[in-house]
C-alpha cells in the first residue's frame, strides 16, 4: 500500500496547523508573517521614551556563541538568589516555568533560546508607558505579560511570545497621618506597584506604625501578593493584607486610569482585594490601613532526626502540632517546615505577646522534646517594634522545588479522628520523600475586622496552610520535574483535599497544575469574579493559567497562546 512519506505528513500538518492558527485565536507569534518587523519594534521604543527592552536571557553567558565562564558563574553561583532575578527585566524566579530556555545548566553548545520568557519588556515609569504597550499589544495581537519582581509560584509573571510592562522601578510611597473614607478615618499608606514588602515596612516604621505585609521581605506589595490576598505574620490579629486595602489606582486594558475603591468602581475594588492577581487590570498603587507598631516575641527551634527512631521524630512533631491551637488563640503566627531529616520552627512569632508567655506556650512541647532525648536548638528573643522582629529574614528562593498543598480548617483539628487523619497524611508524605511547609495562621473576618471582599472563604475557618514540596536539582532534565509535579497533584495533594473537604488553597503559593483550581483559589466566588474581568478586559488581553478566565486560553507546546472554546 502506498503511504505519505513521514516527512511529508509532517510538513502537511504543520502548513494545516498553521492555517488554523492564522484563522483562530491565537496570538501572533515571534516567527509569524504578522510579527513585528524592527522598524515597527523601534518606532514603538520611541513612543516609550526609548524605555523597550529586548529580552537577553539572563543564563546567555552559559551559552555558545556569548559564553563567558566568569559571567556565567556568577549566574549559576545567584542562580537561587532573589536579586538577580528582580533586577532583570525579564528573568523569574521559578525556573519551572522557563523550561529550560536557556538554562545556565545545560550544555554551553545547547543553543540559548529566548523560549519562555518575554520577548520584550517595557521598563514603566509613567502610566502612559503601559496604556501605549497595551495598545501595541492588542493592534499587533501580541501576548501581555505583567512583571515586578518575577516572585511567582504561578507562572504569571513570563509568556512566550509576550511583551510586559515592567513595575519594579515604581518605587514612591505617600504616608498618611489622617485617611478619610467613608469606611476609614485614620493613618494610611499608599505604595506604587515597584514596591516591595521590606519597603512598605520601612517607611511605616518610620511614622511608628506598621502595614500588614509578607514575611519575604522582596515580595511585590501591591501586585500578585495583596491581590491574592496575602498572609502576614500579622494574619491572626488583623487578617490578610488584602483586608486592609482602602483605594487601588488601576490601568484598564482599554487604556483608562481609574481609582477602585469601596465608593468608586466598587466591583474593581472588591476583584482586586483577593480575587487573584494579573486578570483584572494593571495595578499602578494600592492604598492601606496602617496600624500602630507594637512589640513582638519570637521563638524558633530546629532538630534533626539523626541518632533518633521515625517513631520518636514523628512523637516530636505530633506534639508541636498539639500545641498550635493555644498559641493561635493568642493571635501569634508558625511556620515550620520538615522532612525526613529535619524539623524546623522558624519562626513562631507572637505580636503583642511577650517572651515569657509565648515560652510559658511552648512548655509542653519543649518537656516533650527532652523527655525523648531529643537535641535541638532554641532561641527566644523580645522585639519592640515589628520591623525589628523582621530585620534579617531571608529572601526566601522560590527556585527548585514543585509546590501543592491547601488551606486546612480548624475544624479538622478539633477532633481525634481529624487530627489523627492529618498526622498520618503529613507522615505518610514526607516518608514517601517530599518536605512539608506548615503555617499556621488563624485570618478569621473577625480578625481583619469583617471586609467586604474577594478573599477565598476558607481562610476564614483555616488554622493552617499545609503545602508539599519537592524538590530537584538544576540539572535534572524536564522529565523528571515534570513527573515530580504529577506526584504533587495525584498522590500527594489528593489528600490534603480530602482533609479539607476539598477545600480552597492559597493562589499564590499552591499547585499550579491544580485540576480542580477554580474551586481551589476562588471558590464559590469564581463566577462573579469572571463577569468583572469581562467587564473590566474586554478583550481578554490579561491571562494566567490559573486567574479568573485562564481556561479561555491554551499554551501551545511551543509557548504560543491559543484561545479555547471557552473564549467568548
Amino acid at each position: 500500500m502506498w503511504q505519505v512519506p513521514l516527512i511529508s505528513s509532517v510538513q502537511l500538518f504543520l502548513q494545516g496547523l498553521e492555517i488554523l492558527r492564522s484563522h483562530s485565536t491565537c496570538r501572533t507569534f515571534p516567527g509569524d508573517e504578522a510579527w513585528p518587523k524592527e522598524d515597527v519594534w523601534n518606532a514603538f521604543n520611541v513612543s516609550v521614551d526609548g524605555r523597550l527592552i529586548k529580552t537577553i536571557p539572563v543564563g546567555s553567558p552559559c551559552h555558545d556563541p556569548h559564553y563567558n565562564d566568569e559571567a556565567c558563574k556568577y549566574v549559576k553561583n545567584n542562580w537561587h538568589q532573589t536579586e538577580m532575578h528582580i533586577t532583570h527585566p525579564s528573568s523569574i524566579m521559578d525556573a519551572v516555568f522557563l523550561n529550560k530556555s536557556c538554562d545556565p545548566f545545560t550544555p554551553r553548545e545547547s543553543p540559548c533560546y529566548i523560549g519562555s520568557y518575554v520577548q520584550y519588556a517595557v521598563n514603566v515609569s509613567e502610566p502612559n508607558h503601559v496604556v501605549k504597550t497595551i495598545d501595541f499589544a492588542r493592534k499587533h495581537n501580541i501576548r501581555f505579560v505583567v512583571k515586578n519582581t518575577g516572585h511567582d509560584y504561578m507562572g504569571r509573571s513570563t509568556g512566550a511570545g509576550a511583551i510586559s510592562v515592567w513595575m519594579h522601578h515604581l518605587k514612591d510611597q505617600d504616608w498618611f497621618d489622617s485617611y478619610s473614607s467613608p469606611g476609614y478615618n485614620g493613618p494610611a499608606l499608599k505604595a506604587q506597584a515597584g514596591v516591595q514588602g521590606a519597603e512598605v515596612n520601612a517607611e511605616a516604621t518610620k511614622h511608628g506604625h506598621m502595614i500588614v505585609a509578607g514575611e519575604c521581605p522582596s515580595v511585590g506589595f501591591a501586585g500578585g501578593y495583596i491581590q491574592g490576598g496575602g498572609h502576614s505574620i500579622l494574619s491572626s490579629v488583623l487578617g490578610l493584607a488584602a483586608d486592609h486595602t482602602l483605594a487601588f489606582e488601576v490601568i484598564t486594558t482599554t487604556g483608562e486610569f481609574v481609582t477602585a475603591s469601596p465608593t468608586e468602581n466598587q466591583d474593581l475594588y472588591w476583584a482586586l482585594s483577593g480575587g487573584g492577581g494579573g486578570t483584572y487590570g494593571i495595578v499602578w498603587s494600592v492604598t492601606v490601613k496602617a496600624h500602630p507598631d507594637i512589640p513582638m516575641a519570637k521563638a524558633q527551634l530546629v532538630f534533626n532526626s539523626d541518632g533518633i527512631s521515625r517513631d520518636t521524630y514523628w512523637k516530636a512533631i505530633t506534639a508541636y502540632q498539639k500545641i498550635i491551637p493555644s498559641i493561635l488563640d493568642t493571635g501569634s503566627f508558625l511556620n515550620s517546615y520538615y522532612s525526613v531529616k529535619v524539623f524546623q520552627m522558624a519562626p513562631l512569632i507572637g505580636p503583642n505577646v511577650s517572651a515569657e508567655t509565648l515560652s510559658s506556650l511552648l512548655v509542653p512541647w519543649l518537656d516533650t522534646l527532652d523527655s525523648l532525648g531529643i537535641n535541638y536548638t532554641y532561641s527566644l528573643t523580645q522585639h519592640a517594634t515589628y520591623v525589628d522582629t523582621v530585620s534579617g529574614s531571608d529572601n526566601v528562593p522560590i527556585m527548585g522545588y514543585q509546590l501543592g498543598g491547601r488551606i486546612l480548617p480548624r475544624s479538622l483539628f478539633q477532633t481525634e479522628k481529624g487530627f489523627s487523619n492529618f498526622m498520618s497524611t503529613v507522615r505518610g508524605t514526607v516518608d514517601a520523600g517530599a518536605g512539608i511547609w506548615d503555617m499556621s495562621i488563624r485570618p478569621s473576618l473577625e480578625a481583619a475586622g469583617y471586609p467586604n471582599n474577594s478573599v477565598h472563604p476558607e481562610w476564614r475557618s483555616a488554622q493552617k496552610m499545609n503545602n508539599v514540596l519537592l524538590w530537584f536539582n538544576d540539572d535534572d532534565p524536564l522529565e523528571h520535574i515534570w513527573d515530580d509535579q504529577e506526584r504533587i497533584t495525584v498522590v500527594f495533594e489528593e489528600p490534603l483535599k480530602q482533609l479539607s473537604a476539598g477545600g480552597g488553597a492559597y493562589a499564590n503559593e499552591a499547585n499550579p497544575f491544580a485540576p480542580d483550581w477554580k474551586n481551589a483559589f476562588y471558590g464559590e466566588y469564581y463566577d462573579r469574579l469572571l463577569s468583572i474581568k469581562d467587564k473590566w478586559d474586554p478583550d481578554q488581553l490579561l491571562y494566567g493559567a490559573i486567574a479568573v478566565g485562564g481556561d479561555r486560553w491554551e499554551e501551545m507546546e511551543d509557548g504560543r497562546l491559543c484561545g479555547t472554546t471557552y473564549l467568548k
